[in-house]
């Protein structure tokens, strides 16, 4: 459920393994994309803007940060749909979630086979952080947790298992979050360099040479669709978190100052739906 660019790669895969793997997207455009795309035409995938009945659902569509608030609306369209097809269907969730989200959807809709197995595919180099790599694992309960694991093992995916829905949800917040301070403090950095006259990559090379230090460039600002909304995710479930709140602060200051861009890449970042 979802053919964007999480969405379709993960439907490419599942369709090797499974013969009758459906596509599904209310986006015309998207299911059109689908049917033209080349590695698609090798699988059994097909597309369609009506959902079908199912035993695994994957929802793979994007969710978002929008005036003030997370807005998962897209994956409760998605869950509703499926859970009036088939509320026993196993339900994996592979997109971005708040804490709470999948247990909230999973009482609200009365299913009873949730997973979480957030994606980790980077579209930079999908070739080894593809659809298949290591991803955390989190279910509703003992049998939904059986499922999971054997519908991703069947996908050759390996999970690393945790004890519940939320655990899953946060690691995906963590991660991203974890990145993005990383990337504020590089950006802070080279505006320590700049105002004192100091070369940014002389100092970026030499700090890398400790065997525990992995500092990241500082490129044009940290943007596109995962880091500035996940961070925002993940200081939603607490009151007050100063440090994540402070890098926010530095990266505005550092895009801001119109800090020179020291890569032909685009902004850092690290792909989400």
């Amino acid at each position: 459920m979802g053919l964007g660019n999480i969405g379709l790669p993960v439907a490419v895969h599942v369709s090797k393994i499974y013969p009758h793997t459906l596509g599904y997207d209310i986006s015309e455009k998207a299911v059109d994309n689908v049917k033209k795309h080349g590695d698609v035409k090798e699988t059994c995938i097909n597309a369609s803007t009506e959902l079908e009945y199912a035993d695994i659902y994957v929802i793979a569509v994007n969710t978002w940060y929008r005036n003030g608030y997370p807005d998962m609306s897209a994956v409760e369209d998605c869950t509703k749909r499926a859970s009036e097809l088939n509320s026993a269907a196993l339900i994996c969730f592979e997109s971005t979630l708040t804490k709470g989200t999948a247990r909230a959807l999973a009482k609200k809709y009365n299913l009873e086979n949730v997973a979480v197995c957030p994606h980790r595919w980077w579209k930079q180099e999908e070739d080894k952080y593809g659809v298949v790599q290591l991803r955390v694992l989190g279910s509703l309960n003992k049998e939904s947790q059986k499922k999971a694991q054997e519908f991703y093992d069947s996908l050759g995916i390996p999970i690393h298992v945790v004890d519940s829905l939320e655990l899953a949800e946060l690691s995906k917040l963590v991660e991203n979050t974890y990145y993005y301070l990383r990337i504020a403090y590089a950006e802070e950095l080279k505006l320590l360099c700049d105002e004192n006259d100091l070369n940014f990559d002389a100092l970026h090379a030499a700090v890398n040479t400790k065997w525990n230090v992995d500092l990241p460039e500082a490129r044009d600002g940290i943007g596109g669709e995962c880091l500035p909304k996940d961070i925002r995710f993940l200081m939603n479930t607490c009151s007050s978190m100063p440090l994540l709140q402070g890098a926010i602060t530095a990266d505005i200051r550092y895009q801001a100052k119109g800090a020179e861009i020291f890569s032909s890449n685009s902004g850092n970042e690290s792909c989400d739906a």
